[in-house]
């Protein structure tokens, strides 16, 4: 199918430009500038015309899937009402980020992971699924059955990434071990004695099982040539070991130091959109407009919100304390993640590229998606 967009900001990878692209075949065929007068070229109004943008971590599929405390969904319709919240967030490629063991949060995880994946499964099989679906398998070292739970999944041919995660209190997420026994008994119920107990449980596997669990898979990530991340790091030490054993993301730096680390290892940083939206983290860590501001800011994910994405990019854009125009800020979640997911036929408007492209419209600082086309296909109007 053969399509003409024509009155639109193209938001390309250095500027952006008032023009017209063409697509057919679910392909970009021209990228002009200049309004096209041709039958059939469809007037954007003066909207911007971004490529479709690209997730990497977002674990919002487990919203839909227990949208209550004990309540679970039916795995396929949990993955429709999580592709219809992709769509309208204007995200043409993600990756289902789906916990492997038990975190303390969210200690139901576990038995999350099996339900998802099949919903996810059948609703391809059924030609439901507009949105590109990968899988970055979230990875908890501190778990003792951490392999075990894995090996079901282990052949998936949708994996691409495994980020290894270790919260674990004293260090990273939780550097005060005292104030992380607070929170959690604050906020899980847990009696004094079950709160030192579940403390002294996790800094022991840290200590123990989690180096092992850390070594094997990444040497497995290296045999299957899946794509590894870091998780939370917080010093320059962690980043090194994290590019020793051959991870080259790190999500979530939690200081200024790491995320220079990183910088200066090679590795792409990822931070958070609604860390964007916020103003900083909810956690008190470094805040990615720091990061932006000075030049340490790689790549967004959703991470919890798939509508955060869109607007973080517009946000970071209007900011003045970092030299981000809108053509890059708009490729911390397209190009950018592109390059570093080895996702070469998308991400950019380009002659010869996927036509995932997405209409934005602005009104009062915030960013709306007006449609979305998937390989050309329109996917979503409002």
């Amino acid at each position: 199918m053969k399509g003409i967009l024509t009155n639109a900001k193209l938001v390309l990878a250095n500027e952006v430009v008032l023009g017209t692209l063409v697509l057919d075949q679910g392909h970009i065929q021209a990228v002009d500038q200049g309004l096209s007068s041709l039958p059939g070229a469809v007037d954007l109004q003066g909207d911007y015309l971004l490529p479709g943008l690209i997730d990497m971590h977002t674990d919002h599929l487990e919203k839909h899937i227990e949208p209550r405390p004990g309540v679970r969904w039916p795995g396929l319709q949990a993955v429709l009402s999580y592709e219809a919240q992709l769509k309208q967030a204007g995200i043409s490629t993600v990756y289902d980020s789906l916990c492997v063991g038990n975190s303390l949060r969210k200690p139901e995880r576990t038995d999350l992971l099996s339900p998802m994946l099949q919903g996810i499964a059948e609703a391809r099989e059924l030609g439901m699924l507009a949105v590109d679906h990968l899988l970055h398998m979230r990875m908890e070292i501190t778990d003792p059955d951490l392999m075990t739970l894995f090996a079901p999944f282990i052949d998936h041919a949708d994996i691409r990434l495994l980020s290894i995660m270790d919260h674990s209190p004293g260090h990273r997420q939780s550097p005060d071990v005292q104030s992380y026994k607070h929170k959690i008994k604050a906020h899980m119920g847990m009696s004094d004695l079950e709160v030192e107990e579940h403390v002294d449980f996790l800094l022991n596997a840290s200590r123990t099982i989690g180096p092992s669990h850390r070594l094997q898979l990444c040497e497995l990530a290296k045999a299957r040539g899946w794509l590894l991340a870091s998780h939370d790091d917080d010093s320059p030490e962690q980043v090194a070991l994290a590019k020793q054993l051959g991870m080259s993301i790190a999500e979530f730096p939690t200081t200024l130091a790491a995320a220079a680390a990183a910088h200066a290892q090679g590795m792409a940083t990822v931070m958070g959109a609604p860390n964007v939206i916020n103003g900083g983290s909810h956690s008190g860590n470094v805040a990615a407009h720091e990061l932006a501001a000075v030049g340490l800011l790689d790549i967004l994910s959703s991470d919890y919100v798939p509508t955060s994405l869109l607007q973080a990019c517009f946000l970071l854009a209007q900011r003045q304390d970092n030299d981000l125009n809108l053509a890059q800020a708009v490729a911390l979640a397209s190009n950018n993640v592109a390059k570093h997911l080895h996702l070469a036929d998308r991400g950019r408007l380009e002659v010869g590229l996927r036509a995932d492209l997405l209409q934005v419209r602005c009104w009062q600082q915030q960013a709306f998606v007006k449609q979305l086309w998937i390989q050309g296909k329109r996917q979503f109007a409002h």
